[in-house]
């Protein structure tokens, strides 16, 4: 199975549910939704919709460290992810959160509390290599990566792609780069259980529509 998805909604939501099969949703980096938000995607998004959640930027800012806080926000994250049945949950590092034998080892311990609910776990760590993510654990932890940028990680039952734009969130891609990303997921598709796309740039919208026609989808 393939998603297609801009992460949040470039458009008005009712139009999304037309436009797309599967949505990141962004707002969530900010805070955790009240249950009448939650309870509007669940009614109005159509059956079958693939949801994934980015993570509130409070458990990263804190580094991945296991404080009260964290672990409160863990388990609202764990409660909308079960409400939606959503794919996945993002958490998005910063730069400065390094790849250092200590930072991986609390990665491991920090996976280890994130509730059973959340299916797979996708860190975006921009100053990782995507195989240094995913060699912290076998199961249900997925790095994500960009097929323009980043040399993929080894297959597995999600590959979660992130595309923030070929030359940050400004820029739009281009046909031939369009074509290059099919291409990708041409390749992995027999290998993965589930591949989730999220366009993140400018013109998301568009490039996103692009693609699903490119997959056929």
């Amino acid at each position: 199975m393939v998603f297609v998805a801009c992460s949040g909604f470039p458009v008005p939501v009712s139009r999304y549910w037309r436009d797309f099969e599967a949505v990141e949703l962004a707002d969530t980096e900010l805070g955790l939704p009240g249950s009448g938000t939650i309870g509007r995607w669940k009614r109005e998004s159509p059956d079958g919709f693939g949801f994934s959640i980015i993570a509130p930027k409070s458990i990263s800012d804190e580094e991945f460290k296991q404080t009260e806080n964290t672990q409160e926000t863990l388990q609202g994250l764990g409660r909308l992810v079960e409400t939606l049945d959503a794919r996945a949950a993002v958490f998005i590092g910063s730069t400065d959160f390094k790849s250092t034998k200590a930072n991986k080892a609390r990665l491991k311990s920090f996976l280890a509390t994130v509730p059973d609910s959340v299916p797979y776990v996708v860190f975006d760590l921009p100053s990782w290599d995507p195989s240094q993510v995913a060699s912290i654990a076998k199961s249900r932890l997925v790095a994500a990566y960009d097929p323009l940028q980043d040399t993929p990680p080894p297959a597995k039952g999600l590959a979660y792609i992130r595309l923030p734009g070929p030359a940050g969130k400004r820029s739009r891609y281009d046909d031939e780069s369009l074509e290059r990303i099919a291409d990708h997921v041409r390749e992995i598709q027999d290998s993965c259980e589930e591949i989730f796309i999220a366009f993140r740039n400018i013109d998301m919208h568009t490039n996103a529509t692009a693609l699903r026609k490119r997959l056929k989808i």
